[in-house]
């Protein structure tokens, strides 16, 4: 009898599973679109919102890239800095490190063929997949990289109090400066680094949010957990956006994109 119960115990559990991974892959693939593009005219800037989809060990790591009338890049990308990946994950806040890079016309055009990024800078060193993109206008171009300057601002508090603990001698001020770099750390009225939320895409769709109402709309009433599967969501809600990929992705990265959805 237990054999028995034990057995159809076991074929219901499988049955199950069965259905919900179907449930699963036909999620995925409603969350596929396919490439297309959007047009820009002579003097637009442009923003691309673009997905690493193997960045932070398969989550995914998102990144902002504006190009301005003469087709130069900034790219912003936004990571912890102040706490160690351990405490972040057990949900330690911090103050963050938004990093910034330029590239030339002609290193933009290179990076839109190959994917590589090879800047200096947290996550600016890496091989990137796909890109949401739309022309702005010069306006909202400012209007983007004004909306970074608190996380530029609390970065340069968290570094001058580093630098000056790294630098003192006397263990009383030097504590001093340890305490007042933690109270930093936890400062509510800053746009703190909390890798459930406020990360790397959190940052990006803030910053894109300033532009873009779209973006607006979807940070109020709909998010999704990982970086691959907010690019994705945005990617199919947000039709006027251009999609197109990036150099050639590895039969990882292919999976990872398709099945990374939440």
């Amino acid at each position: 009898m237990n054999r028995n119960y034990f057995r159809h115990k076991t074929k219901l559990i499988f049955r199950v599973a069965a259905v919900m991974a179907v449930v699963y892959f036909c999620l995925c693939i409603s969350m596929g679109f396919t490439l297309r593009s959007s047009s820009f005219t002579e003097g637009d800037c442009r923003l691309y919102y673009l997905v690493n989809a193997d960045g932070m060990k398969g989550l995914g790591h998102s990144l902002l890239l504006l190009v301005d009338e003469g087709g130069c890049g900034t790219v912003l990308s936004f990571n912890g800095m102040q706490r160690t990946l351990g405490e972040s994950l057990l949900g330690k806040s911090g103050v963050g490190k938004l990093s910034m890079g330029a590239m030339t016309k002609e290193e933009v055009e290179v990076f839109f063929q190959t994917g590589d990024l090879e800047l200096e800078g947290d996550q600016l060193k890496d091989n990137y997949d796909a890109a949401l993109y739309r022309p702005i206008t010069l306006e909202e171009y400012e209007a983007i990289l004004e909306q970074a300057a608190p996380y530029i601002a609390a970065e340069e508090q968290f570094s001058d109090l580093y630098g000056k603990w790294a630098m003192e001698a006397d263990p009383g001020r030097k504590e001093e400066y340890r305490q007042a770099m933690e109270q930093l750390g936890q400062d509510g009225n800053l746009p703190l680094y909390q890798i459930y939320t406020n990360n790397c895409d959190s940052v990006a769709r803030t910053l894109i949010s300033a532009a873009d109402p779209a973006m607006q709309e979807y940070m109020c009433h709909a998010w999704r957990v990982t970086p691959n599967g907010n690019w994705k969501a945005f990617g199919k809600q947000a039709g006027d956006w251009g999609v197109m990929t990036l150099g050639e992705q590895t039969l990882w990265e292919r999976i990872l994109m398709f099945f990374m959805i939440f």
